[in-house]
């Protein structure tokens, strides 16, 4: 069947899609009696047919079940429909860290998500649950910077050998640690390089380990050790790099043993973070895919917030926020929001808001759209 904005799913209704990937399709839904917006993920009909990806999904559902912090998103419920398989999950409003990435970031708040993602681990592996898949897309960041830890597809809670594929590696390449690239079973510690990839991504806008294709990605995982972030970046403190390297070590005894000692160093290592104002500095250098045009943004001090925006009405907004979703989904009202800030005119403000669409066409329509309905409403 098909599942379009309207359609109802047993006691709740599609609103729109939210994204997809290699096992389902997410949905942004509303629960038809509480009238609260949720996300709905459902098992695609090609991977239901697929003993080990419907095995995946089910894990997913029984790991996330047994899981309950701040910065894990949330299991409500799951269910069959038509038989496919469906999760309820805590609706996130706000952008993963992938998106986020090209844009800068301040080493404030490189810190504060790796923090958050660390206790997040820090919980999980006390569960006995190993993620498995660390990586800015699926550590997602609220408007007031709170980390959502996402997708437990291939959580690793107990040994499960209809989930090991003789010659598969599991996981995101840049993001695997050499031990797992050699066949080990990966433990917490494979969870911790991740996140000092990623921490090291963050504060450089560099991979440590890079290559033009898998073998070479391979290879220079296994062979070359990463150079210290700062040295990539000065702006970098050495003590911040010094913890980053840490998690990086190829050798996983050298490495951060647990989430916990790689958050009390990190703590150490950057004990006050008023000494640093946010946004003062932006420690990512900007990295776009090519052809991806990118409006650099540097997060503001708090006391410049209030006049974000003052230009444009909020109907303005509204309207262009409204269209943007068609296209994007729920992310819209973020996109918008930060380009009012940035923009000189309701002109620019569509183009670099439209420049987030991937497809030509669909951009070329919602701006015709999104002008026509504001010259119509008396907006523009």
């Amino acid at each position: 069947m098909p599942w379009l904005p309207g359609t109802r799913i047993d006691s709740y209704e599609i609103v729109g899609p939210l994204g997809d990937g290699g096992m389902g399709e997410v949905f942004r839904v509303r629960h038809l009696i509480s009238d609260r917006i949720e996300a709905m993920k459902v098992l695609l009909s090609a991977a239901s047919s697929n003993q080990e990806m419907l095995d995946r999904f089910t894990r997913e559902i029984r790991v996330l079940a047994a899981l309950n912090h701040p910065n894990i998103a949330a299991l409500h419920t799951a269910f069959r429909h038509e038989n496919q398989l469906v999760m309820i999950m805590e609706y996130v409003d706000g952008l993963d860290l992938r998106r986020i990435l090209p844009q800068g970031i301040s080493l404030d708040q490189a810190v504060a998500y790796t923090r958050q993602v660390l206790a997040a681990l820090d919980y999980a592996h006390s569960q006995h649950v190993i993620h498995r898949d660390i990586k800015p897309s699926n550590i997602m960041l609220t408007s007031t910077g709170q980390v959502k830890l996402l997708d437990f597809g291939i959580a690793l809670a107990t040994p499960d050998p209809r989930l090991t594929v003789a010659g598969t590696v599991v996981g995101s390449m840049h993001y695997i640690p050499p031990e797992q690239i050699y066949g080990e079973q990966p433990d917490e510690r494979a969870d911790l390089y991740a996140m000092g990839v990623t921490l090291y991504e963050m504060i450089t806008g560099k991979l440590p380990i890079e290559g033009a294709n898998y073998p070479q990605v391979i290879a220079n995982h296994l062979q070359h050790p990463p150079v210290p972030p700062h040295q990539v970046n000065p702006r970098v403190p050495e003590p911040i790099s010094l913890v980053t390297m840490k998690a990086l070590d190829k050798d996983k005894r050298n490495r951060w043993q647990s989430a916990r000692e790689f958050l009390a160093a990190l703590n150490l290592a950057y004990p006050d973070p008023s000494t640093h104002p946010h946004g003062a500095f932006v420690t990512a250098t900007p990295h776009v895919a090519a052809g991806t045009p990118v409006t650099p943004h540097v997060a503001q001090p708090a006391q410049h917030a209030s006049g974000t925006g003052s230009k444009y009405q909020p109907e303005q907004l509204s309207e262009i926020s409204h269209k943007l979703a068609n296209y994007v989904g729920p992310i819209a009202s973020v996109l918008v929001k930060r380009a009012s800030s940035s923009s000189n005119n309701l002109r620019e403000l569509c183009d670099q808001v439209a420049a987030e669409i991937e497809s030509d066409d669909a951009r070329q329509k919602f701006l015709a759209s999104v002008r026509g309905q504001l010259r119509s409403s008396g907006l523009l």
